[in-house]
């Protein structure tokens, strides 16, 4: 088995040592990095690809679940979630994390963990893996919380974009267009999974390729008998789809 690389995501610096230290007599893992918020680990994931992610729930900048929301599908890696609080560690299986570690926690509990990590290694295939974290994004954390803001990375910066402050979503080949203001932010993903994460409440699908925010809406106006033309309040109009017709009707109650 290769070793297993390791990122270690914790804003205390102690509970970052502790884990190290245990790790070192373990040669099956390689630690790739330390963390100590949700956007640190981003940049280190995106570069490093880890297998095991420890994770710290309550960090400043963005938290453990908000983390886990902006990784991408295929870069997540196995999670044990490392809190100091009981109700997360008794919703952590809920979240479909391989394991917990309740703070503080001593080597034998630590080193049960990491038996089970490299028994699940050892057992799972790179698709059941997959398929287990498809699992987690699709069923666990959207139900949880809908998204509120959206990790921007360009360049060498990382932007983060209220949901709320989205005007309009357009589709452009792999990749979506976040239309605020004046501002355009790209993002890699695919408008069925983006319409997932955001508010139904808040959002409304008009197109194949294009989502607008209700509370962006201006005035609609008919155009023949199944689609809309859509001004929002920067004067900005979309012509609806025919499909869509009907579900922007019962949406905004037409």
């Amino acid at each position: 088995m290769n070793k297993i690389k390791t990122l270690i995501v914790d804003d205390e610096v102690l509970a970052r040592e502790k884990v190290v230290i245990f790790l070192q007599d373990e040669e099956d893992f390689e630690i790739v990095g330390q963390c100590t918020n949700g956007i640190e680990a981003l940049q280190v994931i995106d570069q490093s690809y880890p297998d095991l992610l420890f994770l710290d729930i309550q960090m400043p900048e963005m938290d453990g679940m908000e983390l886990l929301r902006n990784i991408d599908v295929q870069k997540i890696p196995c999670i044990i979630l490392v809190t100091a609080y009981d109700d997360y560690a008794i919703k952590a299986f809920e979240y479909h994390a391989l394991d917990y570690l309740l703070k503080p926690f001593d080597r034998e509990r630590f080193l049960m963990t990491i038996e089970r990590v490299k028994e699940q290694m050892s057992l799972y295939s790179q698709g059941d893996h997959n398929n287990q974290l498809l699992t987690y994004l699709k069923e666990s954390l959207p139900n949880k919380k809908h998204l509120e803001k959206v990790v921007v990375k360009d360049g060498g910066k990382i932007f983060f974009v209220k949901t709320k402050d989205i005007e309009w979503v357009e589709s452009a080949g792999n990749y979506l267009k976040l239309h605020v203001g004046k501002t355009i932010h790209m993002v890699r993903e695919t408008m069925n999974a983006f319409e997932q994460k955001l508010n139904p409440q808040e959002f409304v699908r008009v197109h194949r390729s294009s989502l607008v925010n209700i509370e962006a809406i201006n005035n609609l106006e008919s155009w023949g008998n199944t689609e809309f033309i859509i001004t929002l309040n920067s004067g900005h109009k979309i012509q609806s789809g025919r499909s869509y017709h009907s579900s922007i009707r019962q949406k905004l109650q037409l």
